[in-house]
């Protein structure tokens, strides 16, 4: 039910604004996509996160500009609503910024909608996270206890939107928009392992002949499976191009994930979004199916239809 409210909350917030930070991105906040014209609240289903985006520098339209865009986003721990409780943060999450070059040759022309923008950037992330951990070599009342991990991750990646080749091998394409990126880091894997619940306490209820136990979980991560500093990369491409008018935009979405001590992952997705008219990256909401680790490579015992889920994505800017 908290989901749900989650969802419809945010999706009825969302469409009294109209977005122009790209919430393309899957369930893992994964994309190739900057952008750089507004402050933003981004808003990802999946992973039941909160993020902003903010832009110092307005946005001009001249050619070799250069911005800036600060970004943090947090996921609340074990989905409650709690980022700070008892003294100490309870969530997951990330800040950093990006430096964005605007490779774009305008030519004199004023509408944005008429440009065909190339833009590349280069990004730094701080990565915080806080898990419960179970750690059976412990004394019993200490086997359960919280774990700070911190991490970081750079990124560089190119953007084209609304790029047409003509009398080229790629003129079949038409109008289309796409990204590429690369990143890589190092972090924990307690995006990789599968939580647990334990049972904390247990309560008899005894009433006539009926019996009934009242337990209390807790869910943790097993201590010997936890790994805090971890190397990692992403590659990410993103390929999308408008359907039925200008303001619906389907995209294509691969990711490549490299885990240390972990086979590579390919996850691949593909999305509909509503976009402001002429501005495919501006997406104001989508849905977007991805299927992780296609092939099944670190032997997960779910099927590859367990695997996929749909990913909700929305955002709006602000002043």
């Amino acid at each position: 039910m908290k989901k749900q409210l989650f969802v419809i909350v945010n999706l009825v917030i969302t469409f009294y604004g109209h977005a122009q930070f790209s919430v393309i991105q899957d369930g893992e906040g994964e994309t190739s996509f900057q952008i750089f014209t507004a402050n933003t609240l981004l808003i990802n289903a999946e992973k039941e996160s909160i993020g902003f985006s903010f832009s110092p520098k307005e946005f001009t339209n001249v050619q070799n500009g250069k911005y800036w865009t600060i970004t943090l986003s947090a996921n609340a721990k074990e989905g409650t609503s709690n980022l700070f409780k008892g003294g100490e943060f309870q969530f997951s999450g990330k800040l950093g910024g990006n430096l964005i070059f605007d490779a774009t040759d305008y030519g004199g022309r004023e509408d944005v909608k008429d440009v065909n923008f190339v833009y590349h950037f280069l990004g730094f992330e701080g990565l915080y996270s806080r898990n419960n951990i179970f750690d059976t070599s412990k004394p019993f009342d200490d086997q359960i206890y919280e774990q700070t991990n911190f991490g970081f991750r750079l990124n560089y990646g190119l953007n084209l939107q609304n790029v047409k080749y003509e009398n080229t091998i790629f003129n079949f394409l038409g109008a289309f928009t796409a990204g590429i990126s690369g990143s890589f880091g190092l972090k924990d894997n307690t995006d990789i392992l599968d939580e647990m619940e334990i049972i904390t306490s247990e309560q008899t209820i005894t009433s006539g002949s009926s019996i009934r136990t009242v337990s209390e979980t807790s869910t943790v991560y097993l201590a010997d499976e936890i790994e805090r500093s971890q190397m990692f990369a992403r590659l990410n491409f993103d390929f999308g191009k408008y359907i039925i008018s200008q303001s619906f935009f389907s995209n294509l979405h691969l990711t490549y994930a490299f885990d240390e001590n972990y086979k590579p992952s390919f996850n691949p997705a593909l999305g509909l979004y509503v976009t402001a008219k002429g501005a495919p990256i501006e997406a104001i909401v989508g849905l977007q199916v991805q299927t992780k680790d296609w092939s099944n490579n670190r032997n997960s015992e779910k099927d590859r239809w367990e695997r996929t889920s749909i990913v909700l994505t929305a955002g709006f800017p602000f002043n």
